[in-house]
């Protein structure tokens, strides 16, 4: 968070994990596709693959969950960002105390947080390259998407990525289609929150084959906390052009610019005083909290060109890409209300800090593929190689809000906060075999080779900061998929992970740092028929080196300084399962998935922070004849903050967050095939649990669920 900072002064990576290779159309452009049994999106409807709200695939080679467009467009509320799709999955919770879409704060799978995990975007990762996060609200709202894959490990050797060792959540474009097509929407919701958004396809138009998209959202709210305001344009093209019989290129281009009110959480004392509608945002331009003082403006773009070529046995694909994040704006040094103006300003104004951050990267990944021998011999031999350039600063200053001139602030030595630069280089190479020996039979091993190199200079918390790191491995991978029948199929992996440290470990201490590894044990089984699809699998992740953090009072004055350590060894284990079953000619289908999660410290024996003990989503999907619906309810188990559980004389029973759970429902009506009425009502129960702590043993902070809430949406499809 910001506000800590300022208290402190083709297929892609992912298109092959999910078992490309494995499928009878294998490909290196777009979304894997086979039979219609196993394909979400071109399932004939009422069947329960086009129904299930997520579901796994019959050819896949560990845990995953698809989220197809149904789900995307009738179950999920059309303001969600791609964290809020997810929190439906099995393993994967997210905070959203503003209200789904309105700045996710806290997204994990299997209790991977953002930056332990990969996010794509048409299988080309993508993040911060300081940390490896995202800014979720900056980059393809629902709207724009066409699918997500959750896929909870780290692939084989072809997955590539900063953070596969947690797992990657696969963010997909809707295709181009052959014909003209198009959608409007309008929608409106609590919190004064009203959105217009549309996509229109051209179809293939033209004597070379062209084809070419563009889809568009914008969004406004108030927020669902008290002043907490979000303002959001998505823009994206897509244009597609074949060039001659076999080659194919593509381009792609998303442009997002959100501009939204930084509230924090907040201690128990300032909510009992406003309401746990409270985010530290007042409407009083003499305090640190006053909403227009507290302001981030991100402006994002995402550009790829890819060139794809199918030559008989031989497969290429090349995507160039690059895509940015610029981020400023102004904050109050203190939203909890424990420091007076005076404190920090002894003659007049306001304190608080202006901040401007800026990364961009420019990579090229090329994947290429051969088939290869005969019957016991048959087999597909993998190759590519993925590389990447980052640049990032950080610049951020202290002011007198009420005026935004630069002011040295009590206790400090300057107004200078942070000036820092960053640049990052990686480069993956991959090579791997799948080979049939037998039919039904896919056998994948595979090494990957990682190169990862950073450096950073300037001053961090008014201290001069600087060094460099570089980093190599080779990870090992292999995974099997045996399809027992049309409808069942079980598969295995074993595969290892690695993480370098992040750009913070540069700025404090950071000397006992070691990068994060993993060694990764999964397993399940698949069941698909028109009226069942159902998964299960185990896993077993044996993780090295997890990193993690203290603030210590070595700065200037005393002041609170992030010093990095090794927590040590974790154990991550589990078993998840999906199931949704279409109930007879009645329209109804039930729905249930859940996971059962432990990660706990080799050393101490005791969980570690932000894992769920246990999640659970269950209810009931209707579709028939002009209605349709869905009721379901989240149920999300104890899980620690901070540093984790606490035992004996550290006891702390502020890190232990209770289990909650909510409930959505849908109610939709078709007035014509292409007219639709669609009513959300999130959190029906209106329950409003802690979500989110940081755990302080004194005066700690809390998040909480947002309390009930709807949208009313109106969609025309042409």
């Amino acid at each position: 968070m910001r506000q800590a900072i300022r208290l402190g002064l083709g297929v892609a990576a992912l298109a092959a994990a999910c078992g490309v290779a494995a499928q009878d159309a294998r490909n290196l452009q777009g979304i894997s596709v086979s039979a219609a049994v196993d394909d979400p999106n071109a399932a004939p409807p009422g069947t329960a693959s086009a129904l299930a709200p997520s579901q796994a695939s019959l050819s896949e080679l560990e845990p995953q969950s698809i989220l197809n467009r149904n789900y995307i467009q009738t179950i999920a509320s059309p303001k969600d960002d791609y964290l809020a799709l997810l929190e439906l999955t099995p393993s994967a919770i997210n905070a959203s105390p503003n209200g789904a879409g309105f700045s996710s704060k806290s997204g994990t799978v299997r209790g991977f947080q953002d930056g332990e995990y990969d996010v794509s975007f048409d299988g080309i990762p993508f993040g911060d390259p300081g940390a490896f996060g995202h800014a979720t609200t900056a980059f393809f709202p629902a709207p724009s998407l066409g699918e997500v894959v959750v896929d909870r490990g780290p692939g084989t050797a072809s997955n590539l990525g900063n953070a596969t060792f947690g797992g990657t959540v696969a963010l997909y474009s809707a295709p181009t289609t052959d014909k003209p097509s198009g959608q409007l929407s309008t929608m409106y919701g609590s919190g004064n929150t009203w959105q217009v958004a549309g996509e229109g396809n051209t179809g293939t138009f033209g004597n070379l084959g062209t084809q070419a998209s563009v889809n568009y959202s914008h969004l406004e709210t108030d927020g669902l906390l008290d002043n907490a305001g979000l303002k959001q344009d998505n823009v994206l093209f897509k244009i597609k052009q074949p060039l001659g019989e076999h080659t194919t290129l593509t381009l792609v281009a998303d442009y997002n610019k959100v501009n939204w009110n930084t509230f924090t959480a907040q201690p128990r004392k300032q909510t009992d005083r406003y309401g746990i509608d409270f985010g530290g945002l007042t409407d009083d331009p003499d305090t640190q909290g006053f909403y227009k003082y507290n302001v981030d403006d991100r402006h994002a773009d995402f550009e790829y060109l890819q060139l794809h070529g199918d030559y008989n046995s031989w497969r290429l694909d090349n995507k160039l890409y690059t895509y940015s994040l610029r981020d400023g704006g102004p904050g109050g040094v203190d939203l909890l209300g424990n420091t007076p103006n005076q404190a920090l300003l002894p003659h007049g104004g306001v304190p608080g800090a202006v901040n401007h951050s800026a990364y961009r990267a420019w990579g090229d990944m090329l994947r290429a593929e051969k088939d290869l021998g005969t019957g016991w011999l048959d087999s597909t031999l993998r190759a590519g190689i993925w590389a990447e350039r980052a640049y990032q600063s950080q610049h951020e200053v202290t002011v007198d809000l009420s005026t935004m001139t630069p002011r040295t602030l009590a206790g400090t030595p300057n107004d200078q906060i942070i000036d820092t630069n960053a640049h990052s280089n990686t480069t993956q190479s991959y090579v791997e075999v799948e080979w049939r020996p037998v039919e039904n039979l896919s056998i994948v091993p595979g090494l990957k080779h990682v190169n990862f190199d950073r450096t950073l200079d300037g001053v961090s918390n008014f201290l001069p900061v600087g060094g460099s790191g570089h980093f190599s491995t080779n990870l090992g991978a292999v995974a099997v998929n045996y399809r027992f029948s049309p409808n069942l199929s079980g598969y295995a992996q074993w595969a290892e992970g690695f993480q370098a440290p992040k750009v913070t470990i540069l700025q404090g201490d950071g000397s006992q740092v070691n990068p994060q590894t993993t060694k990764n044990y999964q397993a399940g089984l698949v069941w698909k028929t028109e009226q069942t699809v159902a998964d299960i699998d185990v896993y077993y992740i044996d993780f090295g080196n997890l990193v993690n953090s203290v603030e210590e009072p070595i700065g200037p004055d005393g002041s609170l300084i992030s010093v990095y350590f090794n927590q040590g060894g974790v154990i991550y284990k589990g078993i998840e399962a999906e199931f949704t079953r279409v109930l007879g000619h009645s329209g109804f289908s039930f729905t249930a998935n859940g996971s059962l999660n432990s990660a706990y410290s080799k050393t101490t024996g005791l969980q570690i922070a932000n894992a769920p003990s246990s999640t659970a989503d269950v209810g009931f999907i209707y579709d028939r004849g002009q209605f349709y619906g869905s009721f379901l309810t989240k149920y999300v188990g104890a899980r620690y903050t901070a540093t984790g559980e606490t035992s004996g004389a550290n006891y702390n029973p502020n890190a232990r967050l209770p289990a909650y759970n909510y409930t959505n429902l849908n109610l939709g009506y078709r007035f014509m095939p292409d007219l639709r009425l669609q009513l959300s009502l999130n959190n029906l129960f209106d329950h409003r649990s802690v979500i989110q702590g940081n755990g302080a043993a004194t005066n700690p902070t809390f998040y909480y669920l947002s309390g009930r809430n709807y949208t009313v949406q109106m969609t025309y499809t042409f």
